[in-house]
Parts: structure tokens; sequence; C-alpha cells
């Protein structure tokens, strides 16, 4: 028994990760995507805005939509904020949903946990009246016009789509070249499993976000792909279009840090918390409940009992990883099992415990529950 303990410790990390990203990449490169060059201009960006106006980054690249951008934010705002967030609105023609609510947000550091975000894309859609709904982040911009990606969705006969995500600073240093290799085969997953719906954007029949939304947990982490969970239990039509949508990665260790300790507490919530809703994705459950987290202990046994055994898994990894993304031209592909180990061994146990500090600090569990409306107020 203990040899067969020793085994599955030897190869659960980086064996399954690897056999995972081969799996991934082999099966996105046999999808090829032709845009339809379809395109549909009846939309409205929602971009949620709180804390402080200068989160606002992507103002001007928001400025041709200008009426067909909707800025929400809640009723609680400083009467700075709320000057601030006027004057751009007037500026670039913008409309302003002010919530009917209010809540604390410490306004020198984005939120990583609550309700806020989630609350005001609810809300905000009950003011909506066009036929698609596309909500994107403050930070993020796309090159092609949001229209091509609009069009796509209608093209394809979808009611909601996940798009591609693109780090724009992924050579800024190690950390972020690791973090757009990351980036990278989440992105080639879309194509495999497309109710992964990206956090940053979406694009959605507004009526089928409202149904969505109204059955939301509204728990922060894992809110994009509990839509893309419930999409699929309500038997919407998910699909993924390539459309790209450009965003920042965290630079710093301390940024980077706090992001991944809160997407480890969403990971927990999602694979331990929800495990009903998620098995019914075994690929992905086996992948994040079992091999991620559940199988930690062997992981603990694999370094502590390192041998020969596991260096040749992890050359093995390196180079069959490198020869399947080498195209990149990415020296730090090498760096990859040593970036995954320490994810693996320190944020997956840290973050089930921020798990427990984000639910009770929010006094929210995050039970997914697709078919029963929860409007928490």
């Amino acid at each position: 028994m203990s040899n067969l303990l020793t085994f599955l410790s030897l190869i659960s990390i980086p064996l399954f990760l690897w056999l995972i990203d081969v799996y991934v990449s082999l099966s996105s490169r046999r999808k090829s995507y032709e845009f339809s060059g379809n395109r549909h201009a009846d939309f409205t960006v929602l971009v949620p805005i709180y804390g402080h106006v200068r989160y606002l980054e992507n103002a001007e690249y928001l400025s041709q939509y200008g009426g067909n951008v909707l800025l929400c934010t809640t009723g609680g705002e400083t009467a700075e904020f709320n000057r601030g967030l006027k004057k751009i609105a007037k500026k670039y023609g913008f409309n302003i949903f002010f919530a009917s609510w209010s809540s604390a947000q410490n306004p020198s550091s984005r939120a990583t946990s609550g309700t806020i975000r989630d609350r005001l894309i609810r809300d905000a859609l009950d003011n909506v009246t066009t036929e698609f709904v596309v909500p994107l982040d403050a930070d993020s911009v796309s090159i092609e016009p949001i229209a091509v990606a609009v069009g796509e969705l209608q093209a394809l006969d979808g009611d909601i789509a996940s798009v591609k995500l693109v780090p724009t600073n992924g050579d800024q240093n190690g950390l972020t070249r690791l973090q757009k290799f990351e980036y990278r085969i989440a992105m080639d997953m879309r194509f495999v499993v497309p109710w992964l719906v990206s956090g940053a954007c979406q694009i959605a029949k507004t009526s089928v976000l409202k149904d969505i939304m109204n059955r939301h947990s509204l728990f922060f982490q894992g809110n994009d792909v509990e839509i893309g969970l419930i999409a699929k239990k309500r038997g919407y039509k998910v699909v993924h279009i390539p459309f790209e949508v450009h965003t920042a990665l965290p630079s710093t260790f301390k940024a980077w840090y706090r992001q991944r300790l809160a997407w480890g507490g969403g990971e927990f919530r999602l694979f331990i918390i929800n495990f009903r809703i998620i098995l019914q994705h075994p690929f992905f459950w086996i992948y994040g409940a079992f091999i991620v987290i559940l199988a930690l202990p062997l992981r603990y046994i694999s370094v502590m009992q390192f041998n020969l055994s596991l260096a040749v898994i992890l050359a093995l990894y390196v180079s069959l990883v490198t020869a399947l993304h080498w195209k990149h031209k990415n020296v730090w592909l090498a760096m990859m099992p040593i970036y995954t180990i320490v994810l693996s061994l320190v944020l997956v146990p840290l973050g089930a415990v921020w798990y427990f500090y984000m639910a009770i600090k929010d006094k929210n569990m995050g039970i997914i529950k697709p078919n029963r409306k929860s409007r928490v107020a």
C-alpha cells in the first residue's frame, strides 16, 4: 500500500498536469475558428466601477461606444467619486447606473471578495433594453470592435460566450511571463470547456444573463465560472469566441499573491463546496477537486521523497510542454514545473483557509443554486 501511495504521489504532479496540458493543447489545436464577419450593434457595455475613479482605466477606449456604455456604481460612493464619474460620463457620452444600496469599499485597493461587482451587474441589467449585453472590467479593452463579438454570438445562435483574454504586460518580467503561459493554456481550454466564462468580459443575450444573475450566489471568487455552470444547468447554449480582450496581469509578487490567494479560495468554493454542481463535469472535477485539492497530501509526499523517478517526470513535463508551446519562444517554459509546484503546495491549502475567511466576512457561503432565484440585498 505504501508503495502504491508513493507511486501515486510521484505522478500526481506534474504528470497529471502534463497530461491535461497535452490534452487541452491538442484538442484546441484541432479547433479552427473563422469569424463570420457578422456585426451587431444592439448591445450595452456594463462597466462596474466603485471605490475610486482611477480604476476606470479604459474610459478612452469605451468612448467609441458612447451611449452604449453603462457605468455601474453603488449608491454609497463619496461625493468626490460621483463628481469624477459624472465628469467622465459627460465627456464621453456614457450613462451611469447608481444602485439603491451602498457598501463599504476601501478605495485604496481593488476588491478580491464581496458581492459588490455581481450585485451591480445583476441590478443594472434591469435597466438594459438592448438585445445583448457585454459586462467588461474597467481595465480591459479589445482591439476589434465589440460589435464583432456580439455578431459572432448571434451567428452561432449562442446564448452566452466566453472570450479570449490576452495579457497586455506578459513580457514585463519573469512573473508576468509565467502568468502569460498560464493564460495561454487557460484560453485554449475554453475550446474544450466553453462554460469557463472569463471574468473580465462576457458576451450574452440580455435576457439570458438576467436569468443567470438572478440565480447567482454573488460570491466574487469563481463568479465567472459560476455564470457558466448556471448557464449549462439551465440549458443555455454556451460557446467560445476567440475574440481578444486585453487585460493586465499583476506584475509584483504582492499583487500576484493577493490575487492567487483569492483565486485559491474561489477554486475551493467551486470544487469542494459546490461539488454537486461541478461533478456534472467529470473531467473538470477530477482535475480541480481531486488532483489540485484532494491529492495535496500525495504531492507533499512526492516532494519529501524526491528521487530519480520524480526527476524524470519533471524532465518529461518540461520537454514535452516546451515542444508543444515552443512556437511562442518563451524560455520561461522551463520554470513552469516549479511555478506550478509552488501554486499547488502553498496556495492551494492557503486558498482553502481563505475561502472560509471570505465566506464569514461577507456572510455568503457561495452555494450555487441554478434553479432557485436569489435576490440577495
